[in-house]
C-alpha cells in the first residue's frame, strides 16, 4: 500500500507539476499571439485610413487643376464683386428658400430659372459635382472665393453664400481647412482639419479637405474643397470580424475623445467617449507597442496602439481585446490536456505495476519457478514422505 500510495502521488505531483508548467506557457503563447494580431490588425486600419484620405486627396487635385473649376470660381468673383451681401441673399432666396425641392434635396435643383450669370454658371457645374459626391461617397463640394465666401455648395445647407472668415462659421473645422488652404496657396497645399462636429450638417462630425486654386496666371482666385462623410472612417473601425466577443479598434483624437465609435457604446461615441488612457497618450507622442492597461470601462485589456498623422494633427489607432477573453480562450485548450493527461497518468501507473510484477520472481517471490519445485525430487517424481 506504501509503495502504491508513493508511485501515485509521486505521479500526481509530477503530473500537476507539467499541468502548471504547460499552462503558464500556453497563457504565454497566447499573449504573444494575441499581441501580434493586436498590432496587425492596428496597422492594417492605419493603413486603410491613410488611403483613404490619399484618394480624397488625389480627387482634390485632380478637381483643382480643371480649368472648368478654375473659370468658374473667377467668374463668380466678378459677381461677388457687384456687391457681395446683395448676392448672397439672392441665392440664398433661389436655391434655399424658393427651392421646390424639400429640405435633404436641394441639390437636386440645377437652375434657379432667374436668368442670371450665376444660374447659368451653376447649371454649367452643379451636375457633375452632384454626381461627384453622391458616386464617390463625399457629403459635398464647396468653391470659396479668397475672402472667404462660399460661393457654391452642393447641399446648399445654412454655409451656402455664408463667409468662413466674419460669418457665422468662422470657426468651423471648413474654415480652418480654408485659411490653412489660403495661407499654403503657393505651395498648392493640401489641409485637412480634425474631424469635429459640423453645426450645418445637423452637429454631424465632419472633416474637410481644401486646396487653393489658381488662374491661368497662376494668381490665387479661391479655394475648393470637399466635406468628407465620417461613415467610412467610422466603417474601417467597426470590422470586428475574427475579433473575439472584445476585440476592437478605434480612434482617438488630440483631444483625447474618440474619432470612431466604441463596440460597447449602443449610441455614437464619435466626439463624445473620452479616452485618457497610457497607451492613447503614447501612440498621440508619437509611439508604437503594446502593453496591457485599464481602457475607457475600467477593464483590463491588451492594448496595441500606434500614431496615424493626417495633415496637420495627429489621431492614436487603438487596438484591444480584454485580458479575461485571452485567458479564457488559453484555458479552454485544458479539458484536452487534462484528459491526455489522465492516460499518461494511467499508462504511468500500468507501468509501474507491471515492471514491478516482472522483478518480483527475481526475489524468490510468488512468480520463481524454482521455488515451486524444491519439494520435488530430483528426478521430477511424486512427493517424498
Amino acid at each position: 500500500m506504501k509503495f502504491w500510495l508513493s508511485w501515485g502521488l509521486g505521479l500526481a505531483v509530477m503530473l500537476m507539476i507539467l499541468v502548471w508548467g504547460f499552462s503558464q506557457w500556453n497563457l504565454r503563447y497566447y499573449i504573444e499571439y494575441i499581441g501580434d494580431r493586436l498590432e496587425l490588425l492596428a496597422e492594417l486600419r492605419h493603413d486603410a485610413i491613410v488611403e483613404y484620405f490619399s484618394t480624397a486627396e488625389a480627387e482634390l487635385r485632380f478637381w483643382s487643376g480643371n480649368e472648368t473649376m478654375q473659370e468658374t470660381v473667377a467668374q463668380m468673383n466678378a459677381i461677388w464683386a457687384a456687391g457681395a451681401d446683395s448676392v448672397a441673399e439672392d441665392l440664398v432666396r433661389l436655391y434655399v428658400s424658393d427651392n421646390p425641392n424639400p429640405a435633404g434635396y436641394l441639390l437636386n435643383l440645377d437652375d434657379a430659372g432667374d436668368g442670371s450669370a450665376y444660374s447659368a454658371i451653376h447649371s454649367n457645374i452643379h451636375g457633375n459635382a452632384r454626381l461627384f459626391v453622391t458616386r464617390r461617397g463625399y457629403y459635398d463640394f464647396f468653391l470659396i472665393g479668397p475672402e472667404g465666401d462660399i460661393y457654391y455648395t452642393v447641399e446648399k445647407e445654412s454655409d451656402f453664400a455664408t463667409n468662413l472668415e466674419q460669418g457665422p462659421w468662422r470657426d468651423s473645422g471648413l474654415a480652418d481647412a480654408f485659411r490653412a488652404a489660403k495661407n499654403g496657396q503657393r505651395g498648392k497645399v493640401i489641409s485637412i482639419s480634425d474631424m469635429s462636429a459640423y453645426a450645418p450638417s445637423a452637429g454631424e462630425p465632419a472633416i474637410f479637405m481644401a486646396t487653393a486654386l489658381h488662374d491661368n496666371e497662376g494668381s490665387f482666385i479661391g479655394v475648393l474643397a470637399l466635406q468628407l462623410p465620417t461613415d467610412r472612417i467610422l466603417g474601417i473601425m467597426a470590422y470586428t470580424s475574427g475579433m473575439g466577443d472584445t476585440g476592437e479598434t478605434y480612434l482617438v483624437g488630440e483631444d483625447l475623445l474618440m474619432r470612431s465609435d466604441s463596440r460597447f457604446i449602443p449610441e455614437t461615441s464619435v466626439l463624445k467617449q473620452e479616452v485618457d488612457s497610457p497607451t492613447v497618450k503614447l501612440a498621440l507622442a508619437g509611439e508604437q507597442g503594446r502593453a496591457v492597461i485599464k481602457d475607457y470601462r475600467g477593464v483590463d485589456v491588451h492594448s496595441a496602439y500606434l500614431p496615424l498623422d493626417i495633415g496637420n494633427f495627429r489621431w492614436a489607432v487603438m487596438a484591444e481585446i480584454d485580458v479575461d477573453e485571452v485567458v479564457d480562450f488559453a484555458a479552454a485548450q485544458r479539458p484536452g490536456l487534462s484528459g491526455a493527461l489522465l492516460l499518461i497518468y494511467g499508462l504511468s501507473l500500468w507501468s509501474v505495476w507491471y515492471w514491478r510484477g516482472r522483478r518480483l520472481p527475481e526475489d524468490g517471490g510468488p512468480g520463481d519457478v524454482s521455488a515451486l519445485d524444491i519439494s520435488g525430487d530430483a528426478d521430477g517424481g511424486g512427493m517424498s514422505d
